[in-house]
């Protein structure tokens, strides 16, 4: 029987995880992107530390989104997953690389795979090491058939991508693509890049994120002020220069955007609770 290392599993249970609670499957923004790829998500609490550049996008994060029946339950599991993240950093990334193997070994038929790290929260996951035990590299090899060196990585997303499948005689990056929205202008753009980590930026920083996106040939997801099954704009002219508008809300798969010139991401604003007419004002691009 293949049984997770000592340490991890006292981990598990100390927090409460599982082999089903740590990634979000359902979350119904992927949802929309199954048919492409199947998307796993982690969400975390968007703490100060947590998105260090939050900006007009504070008070109407969608958090606190969706079904009131089921937002207390949600909440207390990000919280769980962000303190286990907070007290014991490399034991959570060394499960978090479990789980994410876990996912890609059940959906391993599938040409494209998304993961998105960043569900409710903006680390710098380009840039956050973590080191495998020989304990969790044997586990991932007998349960799923993947190869995950011991040893220290850089970024989780690098022990991650260079996996390799044995079953599928290929690198699990090849058919697994993380990405995600930051509003940070700090983060390590060209180790991202080169690592296979897609970013978008994303308006509502308290930082100016369009001007980043322009200097690193990214794009620029914001809200537009419009209803549901409104159509965007075409376009969108901001300080005098025109930005063709992608309709972002057809696909969470970013990593199928076009990517030859910097493009607005078109979202519609999504209500959340407590809205008002000026937060919505203040953080929608138009």
């Amino acid at each position: 029987m293949t049984k997770l290392s000592r340490d991890l599993s006292l981990f598990r249970k100390e927090y409460t995880f599982n082999s089903s609670n740590l990634l979000t499957l359902t979350n119904p923004k992927v949802l929309k992107s199954e048919s492409i790829a199947p998307t796993a998500v982690l969400h975390m609490l968007p703490t100060k530390v947590a998105c260090p550049a939050a900006g007009s996008c504070v008070l109407v994060c969608l958090n606190r989104a969706g079904n009131p029946a089921y937002l207390k339950g949600k909440l207390a599991c990000r919280a769980r997953r962000d303190k286990a993240f907070r007290d014991s950093p490399n034991k959570f990334l060394r499960l978090l690389t479990i789980e994410v193997m876990r996912f890609y070994s059940k959906n391993r038929d599938h040409d494209l795979l998304g993961l998105r790290l960043n569900g409710t929260s903006d680390y710098h996951f380009e840039s956050i090491a973590v080191t495998i035990t020989e304990d969790d590299s044997k586990f991932m090899l007998k349960k799923f058939n993947i190869n995950v060196n011991s040893g220290r990585y850089d970024s989780i997303l690098l022990a991650i991508t260079n996996a390799y499948d044995y079953i599928k005689e290929s690198r699990v990056g090849d058919t697994l693509k993380p990405y995600d929205y930051t509003k940070r202008i700090d983060r390590d753009f060209m180790k991202a890049q080169n690592m296979g980590y897609h970013l978008t930026l994303s308006w509502g920083s308290k930082f100016d994120t369009l001007q980043t996106a322009l200097n690193n040939q990214l794009n620029l997801a914001a809200a537009f002020d419009i209803g549901r099954n409104k159509p965007l704009p075409e376009t969108i002219t901001i300080k005098g220069r025109t930005y063709r508008v992608l309709d972002g809300d057809k696909t969470d798969w970013r990593v199928g955007d076009l990517n030859d010139d910097t493009y607005i991401v078109g979202l519609r604003f999504k209500r959340v609770p407590n809205m008002t007419d000026a937060l919505k004002k203040s953080f929608c691009i138009a």
